[in-house]
């Protein structure tokens, strides 16, 4: 075979793969003369145009793709010379090529035309499209939650890598200064709470998920609690090079959880308190009941009944703390009345003036038309008194107090976001000075029994303690706003009830007239203040029986021959409480006259601490003659024909 015909046969063989190629690949080659005419039309992708190879061979351009401008464009820069690469999409025929045009010359160098070689790339556009779409898509809902976004190298010096514009909300720094300095952000975080950020960035480096909550600054300086929870991310060779996080401001599940944690913390010390007054004011009782009767014996001795006035004062120190400690665990006993709030402020606006000195100016603003509320009216008074010297002692140098009452629906849209109470009408009692003011951590405390800012022997750090568990226990609520130097508001919140106010009860007196031969239980299991209630009320004319518990006093109702006409029982009592042994007592004497007697309130025996108003009751500690005062009364009162309920549990 000679080698003219060798060459042949390569030629037609190269022609066959080209046009093998041109058949499988998803190409058109096309081929243009100088004039822009179709010399050349061959490939598989012409099936996308509905065009068969050869086609458009002596068409010019111009004709064939005429709607295309942008096309047109192309072949005629090719056509001057320029080689280059152009996309191309034909929308009508939804199809995407991408275009490679080349200069064809002849053997002389000088252009005879263009070559063009057009690769469908419309699944590839499509993808492409697609990916876009879904980018956009994700950063629009990445912008639109409550939280931040970002990707960082690791390393606590590592440098944030993106950033989602919610960081401009949540610490006011536009993402691009953010990202510019945030090799360094480990100093935006509070000092307290960088160690836990480097142990969580150090798990991380190991390989562990990020976790960690701490406190940030933000532009303005203000402190904000963030939540930061990041994932690690491979890079090709599977190392771990980035952390994609979420930043959220939990600024306000914190400061909830730090208000139930000082709540319990208060409510801790409040059982605590409790126990310990209860036990205490019995003996304080003694003590005051004996000092009493020793009074007596020595009013000639001038040296001996100085020094009893002195035991007895001590006493009655002592008797305050242990009320001020039963108010603050809210276990005293109320007596409420249904009140008007503006009656009780104008009646203690008086008293006020000769407390706090001329030095302060008093305004009072009362509401019209203000709803009742129910407490008991001794211990409401006692709140706006605490709040009045508290409010002078914050202006030594004079100033303004101003008790103003308001009526206000919480509502879960309005202040119910940041008030535990309630929804419901409630009437306000502020009680603003113009005083010093207080920071955010001595707000955190002042309801704490025993913190004061005060000099050591200026107060006992019981008056915000004492105020605090008497709204609590009247089902109401008490908070604070104040800034140092701008003074100082507690907000008091009572609910509204829909009942006319009570009348003012009579006082009621014992003139010492003669007392008829009458026989009186008491229960109590304290022996000291059973034989000092045995020693005045024997001292009195009384028949008196005691006992301590509910056996002694079963025993003594089976075998007692006569009637019984009083009951005095503690109402803390071992095995049966008083309310409930005073029920066993009446069924077998169903005229009995009961007093009960207590400082201390258990709720499982009278409800949230508040005693029936048509029950008898003796507050502890008291004095031998307040006891015989109170028993008297009693039983002077219309001796009634049925039986009566004791604390509900009739």
């Amino acid at each position: 075979m000679s080698e003219t015909q060798n060459t042949l046969d390569a030629l037609r063989a190269a022609e066959q793969r080209l046009q093998a190629t041109l058949n499988n690949a998803p190409l058109i080659v096309f081929a243009l003369d100088c004039n822009g005419v179709f010399t050349l039309s061959e490939g598989r992708a012409l099936q996308k145009l509905a065009l068969r190879p050869g086609e458009v061979v002596g068409r010019s351009i111009t004709e064939q793709y005429g709607n295309y401008p942008e096309l047109l464009e192309q072949a005629r820069r090719a056509l001057k010379g320029e080689e280059f690469t152009a996309i191309t999409e034909l929308h009508d025929l939804q199809v995407v090529f991408e275009t490679r045009w080349v200069t064809a010359r002849d053997e002389a160098g000088k252009q005879v035309g263009v070559i063009g070689i057009s690769t469908d790339i419309t699944a590839h556009r499509q993808d492409e499209l697609a990916r876009r779409n879904a980018e956009i898509r994700y950063q629009a809902m990445i912008e639109q939650i409550a939280a931040v976004t970002y990707i960082a190298e690791l390393g606590i010096n590592g440098k944030w890598l993106y950033v989602s514009p919610q960081i401009e909300t949540m610490l006011g720094f536009p993402p691009r200064q953010w990202l510019a300095d945030s090799g360094n952000w480990i100093r935006f975080i509070h000092p307290d709470d960088r160690a836990e950020v480097i142990a969580a960035e150090n798990a991380t480096i190991a390989g562990k998920p990020f976790r960690a909550e701490y406190r940030m600054y933000r532009a303005d300086g203000k402190t904000i609690w963030i939540s930061d929870t990041g994932t690690l991310v491979p890079d090709d060779t599977g190392k771990y090079l980035l952390l994609h996080g979420v930043l959220l401001d939990v600024t306000e599940r914190k400061e909830m959880e730090i208000r139930l944690l000082h709540a319990q913390r208060l409510e801790a010390i409040g059982q605590l308190a409790s126990g310990v007054a209860h036990d205490f004011n019995n003996l304080v009782t003694i003590i005051k009941g004996y000092c009493s009767l020793l009074e007596e014996r020595v009013k000639e001795d001038t040296a001996n009944a100085r020094a009893v006035r002195e035991i007895h004062q001590a006493a009655d120190r002592a008797a305050s703390l242990t009320h001020q400690l039963l108010a603050f665990s809210r276990k005293q006993i109320l007596q409420p009345r249904i009140l008007d709030l503006n009656t009780v402020v104008r009646d203690a606006q008086r008293m006020l003036r000769r407390l706090i000195g001329e030095n302060v100016e008093i305004e009072v603003v009362t509401a019209p038309k203000l709803g009742m509320v129910k407490a008991d009216p001794v211990q409401i008074e006692q709140v706006i008194v605490n709040l009045a010297l508290n409010a002078r002692d914050a202006m030594p140098n004079g100033g303004k107090l101003r008790l103003q009452t308001s009526e206000e629906d919480v509502i879960p849209t309005n202040r119910g976001e940041d008030l535990p109470v309630r929804p419901g009408r409630y009437v306000q009692l502020a009680v603003s000075d113009s005083g010093r003011g207080m920071d955010p951590e001595t707000q955190k405390h002042v309801f704490e029994p025993f913190f004061t800012t005060k000099a050591t022997g200026r107060g006992t750090g019981l008056g915000l303690a004492t105020l605090y568990g008497i709204i609590k226990q009247s089902d109401g609520y008490v908070g604070v706003d104040s800034q140092p130097g701008h003074g100082t508001t507690f907000r008091i919140y009572l609910p509204v009830v829909d009942q006319p106010a009570n009348a003012p009860a009579a006082p009621q007196t014992y003139d010492g007239a003669e007392i008829p031969r009458e026989t009186i239980l008491v229960a109590e299991d304290e022996s000291q203040l059973r034989e000092l209630a045995r020693t005045v009320l024997s001292r009195c004319g009384y028949e008196v029986l005691v006992g301590s518990d509910a056996n002694e006093v079963d025993f003594i109702c089976a075998n007692h021959t006569g009637k019984i006409d009083l009951f005095l029982t503690d109402v803390v009592m071992p095995g049966l409480s008083g309310p409930e042994l005073a029920k066993r007592v009446m069924q077998r004497y169903p005229s009995i006259k009961v007093l009960f007697m207590s400082g201390y309130a258990d709720a499982a025996l009278i409800p949230q601490g508040v005693f029936d108003g048509e029950l008898s009751f003796l507050q502890k500690p008291f004095t031998p003659s307040v006891l015989k005062e109170r028993v008297r009364a009693v039983l002077d009162q219309e001796i009634e024909t049925k039986p009566r309920a004791v604390s509900g549990l009739s």
